[in-house]
């Protein structure tokens, strides 16, 4: 009996081992199917990061980036040089149209008058510059500072039509290289900064030039007082002592108010011959007169134009001789 039992204990124990192989062995089989699976799906969520390839992009020569540089700068210039005129215009026209009110008070008693008080204390010229040339040196460098923007903006639009037909030619349908990106921004950027002609308007107000064109109309003006009052002195010389005679004349009734009287009649007749000569001077000679303004504003414009473009030549100039600096810089 006793041996039977050892006999079924000995059949048992294998038994229970084998079972517990097989359960370890489950447990480890598992393990490893999930973490190959893991493994499997974390690589086939991956693929279509890891095989799309970085986009292709061109980066122009040196030399050709150079040339374009080049060629823009100076064809800004022709598109801008147009916009010149206009631009003057909006400067010059309210002292063009100043010219017949100008005209006005000169040609009147009163004017003669403050004429004259101002060439003695040497003033003519503040004068002119109030009545002629208000608010001039404002309009001049808010212009300058309008051509320059449009130069810049120029500028960049003819670097882009630049580049996309030295593109077209080559073939190139690429985008641009971050290098070749970077230059062209680069020098839009230094067309912005290099040489600003509001900064050359302020000096040619600082110059004191239109200072100069005041001393010249006001020069002529000088003249032209000294021969009226030539002329009217010649006829004051017997108008004046007729005026005050026949003044006391007229206010002998007055008695001793006589004297007085006859220096109103003198005064009276003084000015009449200045109201006389004056408009005589204005029949004959304002045509002229408002036409020779013209003409020393028409000689001022052309100098101020002639000084803005070559400002501009001189900023093309400057932006070319910076282009080294940037490949330098970008070399760095």
């Amino acid at each position: 009996m006793s041996q039977s039992l050892n006999t079924d204990k000995q059949v048992a124990e294998p038994d229970h081992k084998r079972n517990k192989r097989i359960v370890s062995l489950s447990f480890w089989a598992t393990v490893f199917f999930l973490a190959f699976a893991t493994i499997g799906l974390m690589l086939a969520s991956r693929p279509h990061v890891v095989g799309i390839p970085h986009p292709q992009t061109v980066e122009l020569p040196r030399t050709t980036l150079e040339r374009l540089l080049s060629e823009t700068a100076v064809a800004a210039i022709q598109v801008v040089e147009l916009d010149i005129d206009s631009l003057l215009d909006t400067v010059y026209g309210p002292a063009y149209a100043a010219i017949s009110e100008y005209a006005t008070f000169h040609y009147s008693v009163l004017g003669q008058y403050v004429e004259l008080t101002a060439a003695v204390q040497g003033q003519m010229s503040e004068g002119i510059n109030d009545r002629i040339f208000e608010g001039f040196e404002q309009r001049l460098t808010d212009a300058a500072s309008v051509l320059d923007q449009r130069y810049v903006e120029a500028y960049r639009t003819i670097l882009q039509d630049q580049i996309a037909a030295q593109l077209a030619t080559d073939g190139i349908s690429l985008p641009l290289g971050e290098i070749t990106d970077a230059v062209l921004q680069d020098a839009v950027a230094r067309a912005q900064t290099t040489l600003p002609l509001g900064a050359v308007a302020a000096g040619i107000v600082g110059s004191g030039s239109l200072r100069a064109v005041s001393a010249a109309i006001a020069a002529k003006l000088a003249t032209k007082i000294t021969a009226k009052l030539a002329a009217s002195g010649v006829i004051k010389g017997g108008t004046i002592f007729a005026g005050a005679g026949g003044g006391a004349l007229l206010c002998s009734w007055s008695g001793p108010g006589a004297v007085l009287c006859g220096v109103v009649g003198g005064a009276a007749a003084w000015l009449l011959t200045d109201a006389v000569v004056v408009n005589l001077d204005e029949y004959f000679n304002r045509e002229e007169f408002e036409s020779d303004l013209r003409t020393l504003l028409d000689e001022d414009r052309a100098r101020i134009r002639g000084i803005l473009l070559v400002a501009l030549e001189d900023k093309a100039a400057a932006i070319d001789e910076q282009t080294d600096q940037i490949f330098r810089l970008r070399d760095l």
